[in-house]
């Protein structure tokens, strides 16, 4: 009998490991993705180490790289409330994603962030001479100028390191830090463009529509995407539905625009619609005669993401997929809830499938494509009367495939779109050189509020820094230390509200800070520019004015408010007030 038990334990032990084993892959997949690219956005995928035309709804993992080229603009979205949106001539890294924590390497570039992640969470921006950390509730920008990085908080606040010490940055203020030690403090400067654009885009994140009504808590975040993109209608027997209300090619159906690729070892799908993310990993479809497509949410408690809710078919050279029913069984690779069943590490050749795939009925439900094109992306016509044939198989239940289609992925199965990128608009020699996989070795991810980041084994000391009644660009922070003398420069004063990472392109020690003294006669603050690499193109694709200083202003004058959905021009008024109490109007970049 105890051996029985001591057999019975070990078995249960196995069982949950490969259970969470599982659970993890899932997570990590779901966790991530890319909800906006615009222009010639690429991803250098970890799995290959090469880079790829990126995709709108592609899944970014552990170990991916993101290069956005000038005149292009990128964001991503955690499934913890967390949105990063990076500007032109941008690299980004990720190097850990944990279960409520992220941690990314700003090597150059402009990113702002929304963070509306539980206080628990950790969002971690390293860069080649700081690391900055928000614990919560947080929206910061993060610009690199140069040789410099700027930290401006514009509400709640961050946690910025060098290897000088620590301080907090808080709402209204900036910080300017430099590769040689130097921190300035300040108030914030006026917004500019890349700003205005990013506070438009949070109005559509904290408004409260329909979809956050009907969507489970655990999917709430995505409600911008149904309330932009559909209607949610009364359905009947399956309640509140919602469909979408722009068709973006005329035969479409659910899982046919946009294509399966190889992430974290199964077939994921990427749907290249705006809204295609959580309608295609969450819940199921149904077609209702009044409406027509329909997407049933998940119930609450039962969200569970997946590599895409569909059934197979694969009879000779063809693949074929139909979406999943409500309450029908996804056989997937790990546990998906309810209405699934794991299939790893059973004999899939004794499943009995029990689906009668209702949405087979459906006109033009199938998607049928030649196995060249599944593992290529590259079209190739189907006849007629294979899609007949495989409509028949589903309904018969012939050659269903348990699981996913057993075919090997090829080089181009990774690839999320197929496309071509100019030479011009590909990631310059100094961001090819960098290598997520070393930088995980030198900057780990520190939860702990009361642990340095740069320096895990030892307590953060106060960041001594410079205070300055205005906000002054990177060039004349610059040209005023190098005109004084390190020996002529007076003391620096205790440690400021607000704190900045520093991320040059290429990777500085810095030096202790030095004693510093304010110029005699400061000047009144320019704009402040984008320190960009210099374009290839002619020069009028770079041109960008500086942004100008802002008025002082207390902790919460550029908190973005949260608004209805009744009140966009309320909050739109309210941003030209306070921008007009800070200064004016700013002037473009």
């Amino acid at each position: 009998m105890k051996a029985f038990g001591k057999v019975f334990g070990w078995m249960a032990i196995v069982g949950a490991v490969v259970l969470y084993a599982s659970i993890s892959m899932a997570e990590s997949l779901g966790a991530m993705r890319l909800v906006i690219e615009q222009g010639d956005v690429q991803v250098k995928i970890a799995d290959t180490g090469e880079w790829v035309p990126a995709s709108v709804n592609m899944p970014i993992v552990e170990g991916d790289e993101l290069w956005v080229p000038a005149s292009s603009r990128a964001a991503l979205q955690t499934n913890n409330g967390a949105h990063i949106r990076l500007d032109g001539d941008t690299a980004l890294q990720v190097l850990r994603m944990d279960r409520d924590s992220f941690q990314f390497y700003l090597a150059q570039g402009y990113a702002y962030v929304l963070s509306l992640a539980p206080k628990r969470s950790v969002l971690q921006f390293d860069t080649p001479d700081a690391s900055i950390r928000a614990f919560g509730n947080a929206t910061f920008r993060i610009d690199i100028p140069g040789g410099e990085t700027d930290v401006s908080v514009l509400k709640g606040s961050v946690l910025a390191e060098n290897d000088a010490g620590t301080t907090t940055v808080r709402a209204g203020s900036m910080l300017a830090l430099g590769a040689d030690g130097y921190a300035e403090h300040s108030p914030l400067l006026l917004p500019d463009d890349w700003e205005r654009w990013n506070r438009d885009r949070d109005r559509v994140v904290l408004a409260r529509g329909e979809g956050y009504r009907r969507l489970p808590g655990e999917l709430r975040m995505y409600s911008g995407d149904f309330d932009e993109n559909g209607r949610w209608v009364n359905a009947g027997e399956y309640g509140y539905v919602w469909t979408p209300t722009v068709v973006v090619i005329a035969d479409w159906a659910p899982y046919r625009h946009g294509r399966w690729v190889w992430r974290g070892g199964d077939y994921v799908w990427i749907g290249y619609e705006p809204w295609g993310w959580a309608p295609y990993h969450y819940g199921r479809w149904a077609f209702v005669a009044r409406i027509g497509w329909c997407w049933v949410p998940p119930t609450r408690g039962d969200v569970f993401w997946s590599p895409g809710y569909v059934g197979w078919v694969r009879t000779g050279d063809y693949v074929a997929w139909v979406p999943l029913a409500p309450r029908e069984i996804y056989y997937g690779h790990g546990h998906f809830g309810r209405y699934s069943m794991n299939v790893r590490n059973v004999d899939i050749n004794r499943i009995r499938v029990t689906n009668i795939y209702r949405n087979v009925n459906v006109t033009n439900s199938v998607t049928v494509v030649h196995q060249t094109t599944f593992v290529t992306g590259r079209h190739e016509p189907v006849h007629r009367n294979v899609v007949s044939n495989v409509r028949e198989n589903f309904a018969q239940r012939r050659d269903i495939v348990v699981g996913r289609p057993p075919i090997k992925p090829v080089e181009t199965s990774y690839v999320p779109v197929v496309r071509s990128i100019p030479e011009a608009k590909r990631p310059p020699a100094a961001v090819r050189k960098i290598e997520a996989k070393e930088l995980r070795e030198s900057r780990p991810l520190v939860k702990e509020q009361d642990r340095s980041a740069r320096r895990p084994e030892a307590k953060p000391r106060p960041l001594e820094v410079r205070k300055v009644e205005k906000a002054r660009p990177a060039s004349e922070r610059t040209k005023e230390r190098q005109q004084v003398r390190p020996a002529e420069r007076g003391p620096a004063v205790a440690p400021a509200e607000r704190r900045t990472p520093a991320a040059p392109t290429e990777r500085r020690s810095p030096a202790a800070p030095q004693e510093r003294v304010a110029p005699e006669r400061p000047q009144p603050a320019p704009e402040r520019v984008k320190e960009k690499e210099k374009p290839k193109g002619p020069p009028e694709e770079k041109k960008l004015q500086e942004r100008q200083p802002a008025k002082p202003d207390g902790d919460n004058k550029r908190e973005i408010p949260r608004e209805t959905p009744d009140q966009p021009q309320r909050g739109k008024e309210r941003d030209a007030e306070r921008d007009e109490e800070r200064g004016g109007k700013r002037e473009k970049r």
